[in-house]
């Protein structure tokens, strides 16, 4: 009862929220538009993004700060919620907030570590940021400038990912381009058990609830990573096994290290058709003869926001997890809207920008 009573508050408005989320429609007329002031000024007629574009003059308005101001909105969502969260429990409360931080941390530390031409840019890459304001423990920028191992450590200096990143940092001594991988694993590994601690404290249902929620994320990153390590980096069976996420969810501990032990990308991809994710990646196989792991990732997506699309969309029970699932889709959502505005900046056509997107309708 006091799990209901708890939720019962904000399911209205959630539901109401989640009814803003773009259609098909407007996705079609996005991808027919010709330039971004276009794109803007249709996005100010629209539920979800009239009031984080409102007052805005499209035609003066730069793409990057388009995108600042989605992510800005977006935010601006996490901070309406945080207040419930909050009366639930303050630790989980803090960690819907470090999700973010971790996404903004692991973009800047790719662009110290491995993107170091891109260092005259920050400016552009300061747009992919998501603005925390004073609830941001790191500066994302500093990170981004630092130049070597010791300013990314001083920029991280008194926060709970020095130590993440030092103990990645020494188990690496040298230069090598799997690094950003094994920071970027490490830093989940902190964020998910963190997450998962801090559950239970919320009662068995909601415990188990987030439980499942993380341990499928968990159980695809980890494919990811070995998939990705395979294609572009050099690294033997058993340090890519070590550098996992370990939990097992719906992936065993034996076919962890045969995907490990596996010498090419396809032999992996033989493994999991057989796995319990095998119609995600049944699909994967029968799309295409040469499967990439950009095909992977975006297949990866696509799974995601159908699985939550399908949840948000029976929002009738009491459950934390229907507030993930908004977030997450306003996430993939925004993410679709820099990829149709790519996709028209370089004057793409619409079908071809479709095959790129998350939705799925």
């Amino acid at each position: 009862m006091g799990s209901i009573l708890a939720y019962a508050g904000v399911r209205a408005k959630l539901a109401g929220m989640a009814n803003r989320f773009l259609k098909k429609s407007d996705y079609e007329i996005l991808m027919s538009k010709k330039s971004v002031p276009e794109i803007t000024t249709y996005l100010q007629q629209t539920k979800m993004y009239s009031k984080a574009l409102k007052n805005i003059n499209p035609e003066e308005l730069h793409r990057r700060y388009l995108e600042m101001l989605l992510k800005a909105d977006l935010v601006e969502d996490v901070r309406r919620f945080f207040t419930f969260f909050v009366t639930l429990d303050k630790a989980f409360a803090s960690y819907v907030i470090r999700m973010y931080e971790i996404e903004n941390l692991k973009l800047a530390l790719r662009n110290t570590l491995v993107e170091k031409e891109s260092k005259k840019n920050l400016e552009e890459l300061k747009s992919k940021f998501y603005d925390l304001g004073k609830r941001a423990l790191v500066d994302p920028m500093k990170v981004a400038s630092a130049v070597g191992k010791d300013e990314i450590l001083n920029s991280l200096e008194s926060t709970p990912y020095y130590e993440v990143v030092r103990n990645v940092f020494v188990s690496y001594k040298g230069e090598t381009p799997n690094l950003i991988g094994s920071v970027e694993n490490g830093l989940d590994r902190w964020l998910f058990f963190g997450f998962l601690n801090a559950a239970k404290d919320l009662g068995y249902d909601d415990y188990m609830i987030v439980k499942e929620m993380i341990g499928e994320r968990i159980d695809l990153i980890n494919i990811e990573w070995i998939i990705r390590a395979k294609s572009f980096y050099s690294l033997r069976a058993e340090e890519l096994y070590n550098s996992l996420i370990p939990m097992e969810f719906r992936m065993n501990v034996s076919l962890l290290h045969k995907l490990c032990d596996a010498k090419h990308f396809e032999e992996d991809l033989e493994l999991l058709i057989g796995s319990s994710y095998k119609n995600l990646f049944s699909d994967i196989s029968e799309s295409s003869e040469n499967v990439t792991p950009e095909m992977v990732t975006l297949a990866m997506r696509k799974y995601l926001y159908g699985k939550t699309k399908r949840a948000l969309s029976t929002l009738g029970g009491f459950s934390i997890a229907s507030f993930f699932h908004y977030l997450f889709l306003k996430e993939y959502e925004i993410m679709d809207i820099t990829t149709i505005i790519e996709g028209v900046r370089y004057n793409i056509e619409a079908k071809e920008i479709e095959k790129y997107l998350t939705a799925s309708f």
